[in-house]
């Protein structure tokens, strides 16, 4: 334990007796804040990122990254916001001065104590709007560097930022703070003239040189601004190192799309302003993307209010313009002559709706094309080629997505990710960072590259290289089993898809791209409807032309996705039986043993035991010593299903047993996750409520963070609530269900659990929905040729005995009817509104 007195000009730390001092008084502080004080101050000489003050204040164990940050507000609250610093994307930086006064340093002190007005920074400037991190993150970053740079994509409100810091610092340096604007600078030579004149040192008219620019400002101590550096890169580079060599009191803050390039620069990348999504519209004033919609329309329409009419408008609008403050002002600019709601529907013509409106001082800003205009013409011709085929992604793209579409024919791939840096570089390329990085281009952006595009005369062609290359990751994540990147891409695939059904599209290229396994991945995560309509929309145009390989994917996926009733049955087993004899004609015995499997879970759930137990006999010898197990863990899987069917509970439950066993030792999660929902599901079915409750409860929590896992989400809430039920747990039962109904609705099961939700109603004497949804199972399980599982047959049989009890037979004959012919998505409104409101009353 470190034993030496840690002493600054309002705190003191004594590790020893691990106490803190405030002026002199001891204050308490729990046993983490105190932890990860001291952790900071002994590192203060660095930026400490989250993980390594994780590992310092909590060893050995695991939390959440937000304890981390209730710590640091708590340590601000007590000993003021400045002491740590938070370094975006960095970590935080213990910033207290030891064993000195908390004043300005001698560079940067007042001469005398009276109100000095030394600078040209105005007593007035804009209000800024969600930036309060990011003035206190630069104000603590020029504290302790002498060359700042905040970067950042065009009009994402660097110059706003910028005055807001020096208005804030006008009193903290001894000759002022000075704000440059280089925008209209367009000879590098003149960079040095226009700061002598902006400082007072000089005329524009007298030749001045950077010697004396330099003896000027050698013994000053002033924050000298430059804004809008992008242009001038080399030249603000060499003479903010020739001033900062020769100025010891000077500190220079500037604005550039990107960065100088300077060996003593501290980079600030500056993101766009915060947006609330549409399940936050009652705290969405509290975001800064919203507050300064509003605040600009305010200023042209006094009576404007955020209000529940209007508030998914401006979020929607906030959202498209992907936080950019140029565009949210300039679209609020428009409020008197489009209304909130004509501003939104009219954002996919966005360049043309923000054209100009806002009252601002530079002509490169009157509008965002003009913004645009500015950055483009900074690139060269190579990045300029690269930008505007980025424009076809849709919702960002992986490296391998910018290699496979964008690189000419026959050029390196390699080569282009180097122009994709200078891209980042300039900010007109945003990384999400993660495991596997995606870049982006902002949406704004992104329609002014495809402007370019056209002006190139390249839409068509890249258009289709994009819907190949879409193909081509696709087939490139499914091997690497990677869901979640399949799930990444589904705008491109969509956009890709879209492309190829349309005018001089594709069809074949269609077919390949709905019969990819992200379609699956598709189903797998809530968007089964769309998943399934791709498919259905290409089969008419699968035909001799169609190779052989896709086609037979094609029906595989169709079976497969078709399954839990979502086509019916007969249907699934038809293309299945389709997609195998085509297998077995190219003699690809692994996607023969895969339609064996998927063809006997069909003949399952039609009931037709016999013709399950076949195809699985014939699977299972096809497995040599060699076999992949993981194959041989999904028909072990499917064998399981099969015994539970048959009532071999004991028999079942070994072979589930085994086959999560050989899934954890693949680490095939889908799998892993699936047969703890079967075997949960069997529990059901032996009416061991208590235990299938407690494993469905697990899975349902291991399962939220994966996005890629919603449909057994869906399945495990359901189940949850079944199981609730039958230990007469009414309100955790509908609190399960009532979590489930939008999840099993977006996967596509919801009518197949139907009996699930009609028996908690009937528990909850709320028998006319209860037997609508009955009505509406007993539709869908006659459309879909499914057999009810034990647990569904039980639970109409449940709901079938309350009404009975409580309703005359002609009543409820009337209320099953109505819900055969009742549409799913009122059944599932209905359930909704009904559990809420029951909770509510609660």
């Amino acid at each position: 334990m470190p034993t030496a007195l840690l002493k600054y000009q309002d705190f003191e730390l004594r590790p020893q007796e691990r106490r803190l001092l405030v002026h002199d008084q001891e204050v308490p502080v729990g046993a983490r804040a105190y932890d990860l004080l001291l952790a900071l101050a002994e590192r203060h000489e660095r930026v400490v990122s989250k993980h390594e003050l994780l590992d310092l204040v909590w060893p050995h164990s695991v939390v959440e990254e937000n304890n981390l940050q209730v710590q640091i507000h708590a340590l601000r609250k007590l000993l003021g916001p400045a002491v740590i610093a938070t370094v975006p994307g960095r970590g935080y930086r213990f910033t207290a001065a030891a064993d000195q006064p908390a004043e300005p340093s001698p560079r940067r002190r007042r001469s005398d104590g009276g109100e000095r007005r030394d600078g040209n920074v105005p007593d007035h400037v804009p209000e800024i709007y969600g930036r309060s991190e990011a003035l206190e993150t630069v104000t603590a970053l020029l504290d302790r560097e002498r060359l700042v740079t905040i970067t950042g994509a065009s009009g994402i409100g660097k110059t706003r930022l910028a005055q807001a810091l020096a208005h804030r610092l006008r009193g903290r340096y001894a000759h002022g703070v000075w704000m440059v604007e280089l925008a209209a600078v367009q000879d590098p030579a003149l960079i040095t003239p226009l700061l002598a004149q902006a400082l007072g040192l000089a005329p524009m008219s007298r030749a001045v040189t950077i010697d004396d620019l330099v003896d000027a400002l050698s013994q000053r101590a002033a924050l000298l601004v430059l804004d809008n550096c992008e242009h001038l890169l080399d030249g603000v580079g060499m003479l903010a190192m020739r001033l900062l060599a020769n100025a010891p009191g000077l500190v220079i803050l500037s604005t550039s799309q990107e960065r100088l390039h300077v060996p003593e620069e501290c980079v600030y990348r500056l993101d766009a302003l915060a947006v609330p999504e549409r399940e936050a519209q009652a705290r969405a004033g509290d975001y800064g993307a919203v507050r300064l919609f509003v605040e600009r329309a305010r200023a042209l329409d006094r009576h404007f209010e955020l209000d529940e009419r209007n508030v998914g408008a401006v979020i929607d609008i906030c959202r498209a313009l992907d936080g950019i403050a140029l565009a949210i002002e300039l679209a609020a600019a428009r409020m008197p002559a489009l209304g909130v709601q004509g501003i939104r529907d009219r954002l996919g013509e966005c360049l043309r709706v923000l054209s100009g409106g806002a009252r601002v001082p530079l002509r490169r800003h009157q509008t965002l094309r003009a913004a645009l205009d500015w950055s483009h013409q900074l690139l060269d011709a190579e990045e300029q080629k690269l930008f505007r085929r980025l424009a076809v992604f849709v919702d960002g793209f992986s490296i391998e997505g910018v290699q496979l579409s964008c690189a000419d024919d026959g050029g390196d791939h390699w080569a282009w990710l180097d122009v994709l840096s200078a891209l980042i570089d300039k900010s007109l390329v945003l990384v999400d960072a993660s495991e596997r990085p995606r870049y982006r281009l902002l949406e704004t952006t992104r329609a002014y590259a495809m402007e370019k595009l056209a002006e190139a005369g390249e839409t068509d062609l890249w258009l289709r290289r994009h819907a190949k290359a879409t193909r081509a990751v696709l087939e490139l994540a499914a091997r690497q089993r990677d869901t979640e990147w399949s799930l990444a891409e589904v705008n491109n695939t969509r956009a890709a898809f879209g492309w190829a059904m349309g005018p001089g599209g594709d069809r074949q290229l269609a077919i390949a791209l709905a019969a990819s396994s992200a379609t699956m991945v598709m189903v797998l995560a809530g968007l089964a409807r769309e998943g399934m309509q791709r498919l259905l929309e290409v089969e008419p145009f699968v035909n001799a032309d169609t190779p052989t390989d896709i086609a037979a994917r094609f029906w595989q996926w169709l079976g497969r996705g078709g399954s839990d009733g979502r086509l019916p049955t007969s249907k699934c087993i038809q293309a299945l039986a389709r997609a195998e004899a085509m297998f077995r004609a190219a003699s690809n015995g692994r996607h023969i043993h895969a339609c064996l499997r998927m063809r006997a879970e069909a003949l399952l759930a039609c009931g037709d035991l016999a013709g399950a137990e076949g195809a699985l006999r014939e699977a299972r010898s096809m497995e040599g010593a060699n076999w992949p197990l993981a194959d041989r863990m999904r028909r072990l899987r499917v064998q399981a299903l099969l015994y539970a069917a048959t009532g071999l509970h004991e028999e079942s439950l070994s072979t589930f047993a085994q086959a999560h066993e050989l899934a954890s030792a693949a680490s095939i999660l889908r799998y892993e996750l699936t047969i703890l929902s079967d075997r949960a599901g069997l529990l059901l079915q032996m009416r061991q409520y208590a235990q299938a409750s407690e494993q469905f409860e697990s899975l349902a929590e291991r399962t939220r963070p994966h996005r890629t896992q919603m449909l057994i989400l869906a399945k495990a809430l359901i189940g949850l609530g079944a199981a609730k039920l039958g230990q007469a747990r009414i309100d955790d039962a509908a609190r399960a269900c009532a979590q489930s109904i939008a999840l099993a609705q977006r996967c596509g099961i919801f009518l197949a659990s139907a009996d699930i939700y009609a028996w908690l109603l009937a528990q909850r004497s709320e028998g006319a929905l209860a037997a609508r949804l009955v009505g509406a199972s007993d539709t869908f399980h006659g459309r879909s040729e499914i057999c009810r599982d034990r647990v569904k047959q039980f639970a109409r049989a449940e709901v079938m005995q309350a009404l009975h009890a409580r309703h005359a037979m002609g009543q409820i004959d009337a209320w099953v009817a109505e819900g055969a012919a009742t549409e799913e998505s009122w059944l599932t409104a209905t359930l909704s509104a009904a559990l809420a409101e029951a909770d509510a009353s609660a």
